[in-house]
């Protein structure tokens, strides 16, 4: 056997691996015998039938073995040789063999690609402080006060903040809103809606959100409302819409006490520096997940900002690819137009091709570094990390994980991602850590 390589493209090898008349003989008895084993043939007792008899009967079923087991032979050659490394075998080509002839197999192979780690050891990273003050305690106090307010009916005219029930019809040029838009029926008739008065949030009738300030139940009026020039709905660009309003209900929203015994039950807290010490607690968390995920994406753009080396095509080919169906099936998810994906499908496929090299050359980087760093994927990892995803996908855990385990494929990728997660948390501790002088201004 002779295996001689030659280059095909970047990353990419051609390996053709050469077998003699004799080693080709040798594969095919052995073919012979085994078939001869389990086949029964009329005549001759179970494994006794002559050689011959068997090749006459089944001539294809050895033909097809033979290019088996000699495609076998040789994609196991390629592995083994110390010529190259193979990142992945994308193709075995024995064409047509003959039990007494020479034979040349073909094996294209994806390699792994030589490069220099990154002095990973001295990355410095920018973390934001974690020390909590006194107004961030404050404000995430008011945000849960504001969680358990009460809405209560108040006989008096709406003042901004309270929340008012209302109706409203609009017309453009003499013609209901409702039927140039029927789609969109926020812009044009509403029967029983709730706004806050005051509160422009761009996601309807500003408009009739500042028009209920100072009007009582039952009392109606007329507003106007300007609409941009650049306003998202065509049909309203530029143009100004009468709308017909009643005001139906007012209530005021009324916050609990911070002491408001009730409320502290409600949150099962006896008091409130027990309330504060938690939620300050909360808050330093988030900060400190914060930092987390902070570290994880400076070490990638710094990975990424390495020198680049050539990458293994069909890896790449295959993230491009998942990464531009997941692009597909998202904007699908959200309603996206038939014809607005096919007009933006050549731009998102280059932005997929950029997105997954980057992400190939990540996960090669960090599989090194994860030799390097010893950094292994225990049972307890892989449990862990399917019981998350179970979660994730509200599904039963010990369900999902037996499925798991007979998916080789995703079970690989799984241990991948761990391996990925395992080796970022490594160097972020190996690091240097520099913590931000002014928060929000850190390294992205």
């Amino acid at each position: 056997m002779n295996v001689d390589i030659k280059d095909a493209g970047v990353a990419r090898k051609i390996a053709t691996v050469s077998f003699d008349s004799e080693e080709v003989s040798k594969h095919e008895s052995k073919v012979c015998q085994e078939l001869g084993k389990l086949v029964n043939i009329p005549g001759f007792r179970k494994g006794k039938a002559p050689a011959n008899v068997i090749r006459k009967k089944y001539a294809k079923e050895i033909k097809d073995e033979l290019n088996r087991k000699v495609s076998t032979a040789a994609y196991e050659a390629v592995l083994e040789n110390k010529d190259i490394k193979v990142y992945s075998v994308l193709k075995v080509d024995a064409g047509e063999l003959e039990p007494s002839q020479s034979a040349s197999v073909e094996v294209t192979v994806d390699i792994e690609p030589e490069f220099d780690l990154p002095k990973y050891k001295e990355f410095e990273l920018t973390i934001e402080p974690t020390e909590v003050s006194e107004d961030e305690v404050t404000k995430e106090l008011d945000a849960i006060r504001e969680q358990r307010a009460s809405f209560d009916v108040v006989e008096r005219a709406s003042e901004k903040g309270d929340y008012v029930k209302c109706s409203y019809e609009g017309s453009l040029d003499g013609k209901a809103v409702s039927e140039i838009l029927p789609d969109k029926p926020m812009y044009g008739k509403q029967a029983n809606t709730w706004e806050e008065a005051g509160n422009q949030t761009g996601m309807g009738v500003d408009a009739i959100a500042d028009g209920v300030i100072g009007m009582s139940a039952g009392d109606k009026k007329e507003v106007k409302a300007d609409f941009a020039k650049d306003f998202e709905v065509e049909a309203l660009a530029g143009k100004s819409v009468t709308y017909q309003l009643e005001v139906h209900e007012v209530r005021e929203k009324k916050a609990p006490a911070l002491e408001d015994e009730e409320f502290l039950k409600s949150l099962k807290i006896e008091s409130v520096d027990e309330l504060k010490e938690k939620v300050t607690e909360q808050i330093k968390y988030r900060k400190d997940q914060e930092n987390v995920n902070l570290k994880r994406k400076q070490i990638t753009q710094n990975i990424l900002d390495t020198e680049d080396f050539p990458l293994p095509q069909q890896a790449v080919e295959e993230e491009s690819k998942a990464i531009f169906q997941n692009r597909i099936q998202q904007a699908t998810r959200q309603g996206v137009k038939a014809d607005e994906i096919e007009k933006n499908r050549d731009e998102w496929w280059k932005e997929s091709q950029t997105q997954g090299q980057a992400r190939v050359k990540l996960t090669l980087v960090l599989s090194k570094i994860a030799e390097e760093e010893k950094v292994s994927v225990e049972k307890e990892d892989l449990a862990q990390a399917a019981t998350r995803e179970a979660m994730m996908r509200r599904e039963d855990p010990t369900k999902f994980i037996k499925e798991l385990t007979q998916d080789r494929a995703r079970l690989n990728r799984l241990r991948e991602d761990i391996i990925y997660d395992k080796t970022l948390i490594k160097i972020a501790e190996l690091s240097k850590e520099r913590i931000c002088d002014i928060e929000g201004e850190h390294t992205h």
